[in-house]
C-alpha cells in the first residue's frame, strides 16, 4: 500500500516547530530495568495544543516517501518490520514516538537552537528524509540500535534541512534510539553533522546538546535518596523537618537541565521491581513527577513570535498555557508490550505487539480512552472481619 505523508507530517511537525519556537519544549524520557531483566522505555509528550492520539498500528510492507528540500520527493521505502505508537489527530499516519516488533524504540523528542542537518542536495534527494520522518525510517526498518547506528550511516539515508512548506520551517529533534538488549543511542544533528552519543543514564530530554546535559549532572553529585544525619552543633542537636533531606537542592522546575538531572536520579533511585509489569508500573510513578498539569507553564502572548497566533482564540495579547503532558507511555522491549496514559483520563492502557497481525495490509488506530471515569466503590462494602477491633 502507498502511503504517502510529507504533507501530513509537515503540517503535524510545523505546529511542533511553532511549538519549539516559543521554547516550548518539555518531553522526558527514560528508562528502567526489572530484576527479571526486562527494559522498559518511558516518555512523557508536552505541546501547548491538544494532540488527541490514538494508537497506530503500522504493518509490513507500508510505502513510504520521504521528503527532500524544496517539497521534491525524497527517499521511497517499504516498512519491513510492524510498529506500534501514539499519533496525532492532525497526522493520523505518523508516529512521533515508537516501537517496532522486534523492540526497536525510537522517541523523538524537540532540539530547539541546536538541531541543523545537512544542506539540500538535488543528487541526494533519493536518499534524503526529512528530520521529523527519521523516526519512521528507523522503526520500519531497523531491529537493533546497530541497525539504526549503520542506516544513519552507511550512505543510504540523507537527513537534509528540509522545510515544511506550510510554515517555512524546519523541524529541530534528536532521537532516542534504544533497544530490546538495554543499549541505548542518543543521535543529534549539530551543525549539520551527526553526533551519536552512548547513553549510559538512558535519559533524554531536550536542549542543551546531550554532552553539555551529561556535564551538568556533575553538579548534583551531593544528591541521594538517602536522608542526611542529624547533627550536632555546640552540643546541641539540630534534627531536620520530615524526610527527604538526601535530595535537598533537587531542581524542581520544568527546563529541560533540571528535568535531565530529575529523569536521572529518579530512575537510578526508583525500585523497579521484580518483574517487567512492576518495572512498568514504578516507572510510571517517576513519569508522574514530570506530569504538566493545564497552568503550570504560560506565555505572555505579546511576547510571542507571529506564528504563535495558531493557538490563540484571539490575536489579542493574552496569557496561554503553552505545556501539558499529552500523554505518557512506556515501551516494554523485551515483553514487547506498549502502554499508554493520557491527560484526561488517567487510566493506564496496554497493547500487546505479539497479538498484532503485522502482516494484514492497512494502517489501523485503536481509539484510547480519553474520559475520567472514577471507580464508584460506594456500594462494594463488607462487613469487617470479626478479629478487627
Amino acid at each position: 500500500m502507498k502511503q504517502t505523508n510529507r504533507i501530513l507530517t509537515a503540517a503535524l511537525f510545523g505546529l511542533c516547530t511553532l511549538v519549539a519556537s516559543r521554547e516550548a519544549a518539555a518531553c522526558t524520557a527514560f528508562q528502567l530495568q526489572a530484576r527479571d531483566g526486562a527494559w522498559i522505555y518511558l516518555r512523557s509528550m508536552e505541546f501547548g495544543f491538544p494532540f488527541h492520539s490514538e494508537v497506530l498500528i503500522v504493518p509490513r510492507g507500508t510505502e513510504y516517501t520521504g521528503t527532500a528540500p524544496g517539497g521534491a520527493p525524497g527517499l521511497a521505502w517499504k516498512s519491513k518490520y510492524g510498529l506500534v505508537g501514539p499519533n496525532q489527530s492532525v497526522a493520523t499516519s505518523l508516529v512521533a514516538d515508537g516501537m517496532n516488533e522486534r523492540g526497536l524504540v525510537v522517541g523523538m523528542l524537540l532540539f530547539p537552537r541546536y538541531a541543523q542537518y545537512g544542506a539540500a542536495d538535488p543528487a541526494k534527494n533519493d536518499r534524503t528524509l526529512g528530520s521529523w520522518e527519521v523516526a519512521s525510517y528507523l522503526l520500519s526498518m531497523c531491529s537493533s540500535v546497530d541497525d539504526a547506528r549503520k542506516a544513519l550511516t552507511d550512505g543510504s539515508v540523507y537527513v537534509a534541512n528540509a522545510e515544511f512548506t506550510p510554515f517555512g520551517m524546519i523541524l529541530p529533534v534528536h532521537y532516542y534510539i534504544a533497544d530490546a538488549s538495554g543499549a541505548v543511542l542518543i543521535a543529534e544533528y549539530v551543525g549539520g553533522r551527526l553526533e551519536f552519543h552512548e547513553d549510559p543514564f538512558g535519559i533524554l530530554t531536550n536542549s542543551p546538546d546531550f554532552i553539555w546535559q551529561q556535564t551538568n549532572l556533575l553538579n548534583f553529585v551531593n544528591l541521594s535518596p538517602v536522608n542526611v544525619p542529624n547533627a550536632e552543633v555546640d552540643g546541641r542537636r539540630i534534627e531536620g523537618f520530615g524526610q527527604g533531606s538526601g535530595a535537598l537542592g533537587l531542581p524542581g522546575d520544568f527546563t529541560p537541565p533540571s528535568r535531565f538531572v530529575r529523569a536521572a536520579l529518579f530512575s537510578h533511585w526508583a525500585t523497579p521491581g521484580a518483574t517487567a509489569s512492576d518495572a512498568v508500573l514504578a516507572g510510571f510513578h517517576v513519569l508522574n513527577t514530570f506530569d504538566i498539569f493545564a497552568g503550570a507553564i504560560r506565555a505572555n502572548s505579546a511576547n510571542l513570535p507571529a506564528s504563535g497566533e495558531a493557538f490563540l482564540d484571539s490575536k489579542k495579547p493574552q496569557i496561554v498555557n503553552t505545556d501539558t503532558t499529552e500523554w505518557t507511555l512506556a515501551h516494554d522491549r523485551t515483553n514487547l508490550r506498549t502502554y499508554l496514559r493520557t491527560y484526561e483520563s488517567l487510566t493506564i492502557q496496554m497493547i500487546d505487539l505479539k497479538q498484532i497481525d503485522f502482516s494484514q495490509p492497512g494502517l489501523r488506530q485503536i481509539e484510547l480512552d480519553k474520559a475520567f471515569n472514577p471507580v464508584d466503590v460506594s456500594t462494594t462494602a463488607q462487613p469487617l472481619g470479626s478479629d478487627s477491633k
